[in-house]
Order: C-alpha cells, then structure tokens, then sequence
C-alpha cells in the first residue's frame, strides 16, 4: 500500500511541476506534533510534504501525511479547486479532493472523496467563509464557518497569521468498511490556529504555528489511531519553496 501511495503521488506531481506560464508552483513540507483534520486526531507526529500549482482561480495539489510511529498509515490527498472572485471582493469557490488511507483500522474508511461548495467575503480586517462539503463514502454532510486574517508584529517585521473555526460533521455510515449495518453519527468541531510566516530571500518561507481543536459530542471511533476526541494542541513547522 505505501509503495503505491508513493507512486500515486509521484504520478500526481508530474504535471504540477511542468506547468508553465503565469502559474505559481510551490513545493512545501510540513512537520505537526499532532495530525489533526475537523477537531478528529487522526495520527501523531506527522511529516507531510506536498507539491501545488495555482494561476489565481485554479489551483491543484498533492500532499502525502506520513506519521512518524505509523508509516503504514499514510494518507494521500489530491485535489483540485476553481474560485470566482468579483470586483467587491466576494468569492466562490469549488473544489474536489480525494484521500487514499494507508491500512486503515478495521470498519474505517480506505478513501474519501469530497465535493466542497464555499463563499468567502471580507470582514472587518479579515474575511469569513462559510463552506459545504460533501463526502461521498461515509454520506457525510460537513458545514463549516470560519473567520481569518493577519495581525501586524511591527517591531518584528512579521504578520501573525489567526483562523478561527467552527462546524459540525454528520454521517449516515461513519464507519462504512464495517460488515453491518450503517453507523450513523455526528459531532460539532471548533478550533484556533495561529502562524507566523517568515520570508527569507525571494523564494523561501518558513513559518511556525500553534494549532488548538476540540469537538463536541466526537465519539472515539472517529479517530484511526484511537485518540480521545477531547481537546487538542499541538505545533508545527514548515518550509514552502516557489519556483
């Protein structure tokens, strides 16, 4: 399974390194005390490099999260997205993405395929986005509210980057591998992230993160790696590299 993950991703990579034109390329790696997605920890520690290619309206990536205690258990994810933005500054966006589990526990989901809706419009000094998605294997509803912006660290020559979340997940199956009947479940997810991006030279960012996620009525089954669904905090480091 690792192997053909590997190579999915290597075939994924190809074309985003090829383009050409007005299209921004960017390669980056990331490395998370906690891999965490809608309040559920999905692993530990992970490292998760990934490659994307953007023009302004569409974009494309591939990533692959490998944890450090459980390599088996990587994840891949593609995507694709389209947004349309107007002249006021209000946007829509769509977007396709697609994950691929590596050895995934018993009844969990071996795949995910997303289909996202979103509208994002400015704030005060940030913007808030409301998004739908649907994800097609578990029959999942996702609705998520979210508000981010940057804050000015003058005496630092910095921006420190904040996002604040909040949504709520609802799944006819969520565990759909399962040999019985559907498990159907829901829960509500918050959380905060902070990071402070850090440009050195014309190409080359690095930055650092505070990451907090909590849900509310999460059961335990919703993790792969059995975590407790209460309250999360964790750090991360990464490089991102255009070219």
């Amino acid at each position: 399974m690792r192997v053909s993950i590997f190579f999915a991703y290597c075939l994924a990579a190809v074309p985003l390194l090829a383009a050409d034109g007005d299209w921004t390329r960017q390669g980056d790696v990331s490395v998370d005390s906690k891999f965490v997605r809608r309040g559920i920890e999905r692993a530990g520690a992970t490292v998760t490099p990934a490659v994307r290619l953007a023009d302004g309206s569409w974009k494309f990536a591939a990533q692959l999260a490998t944890p450090f205690e459980a390599a088996s258990r990587s994840e891949l994810g593609l995507s694709a997205g389209y947004t349309y933005a107007t002249e006021s500054g209000v946007s829509c966006g769509w977007e396709v993405a697609h994950f691929q589990f590596g050895d995934a526990p018993l009844g969990h989901a071996s795949r995910a395929t997303e289909l996202t809706a979103s509208l994002s419009f400015p704030a005060g000094p940030g913007r808030l986005v409301a998004s739908f998605t649907r994800e097609v294997d578990q029959r999942a509803d996702i609705g998520e509210l979210s508000y981010a912006g940057e804050y000015a660290l003058k005496s630092w020559g910095a921006f420190l980057n904040y996002r604040v979340y909040l949504g709520s997940v609802r799944a006819e199956d969520a565990l759909p591998d399962l040999p019985t009947p559907r498990v159907g479940d829901s829960y509500i997810y918050h959380g905060l992230d902070l990071t402070l991006p850090y440009r050195v030279g014309g190409q080359t960012v690095l930055s650092a993160g505070v990451h907090y996620a909590g849900t509310n009525g999460a059961r335990s089954f919703w993790s792969p790696s059995g975590a407790s669904p209460g309250g999360k905090v964790w750090v991360s480091l990464a490089a991102s590299y255009e070219f």
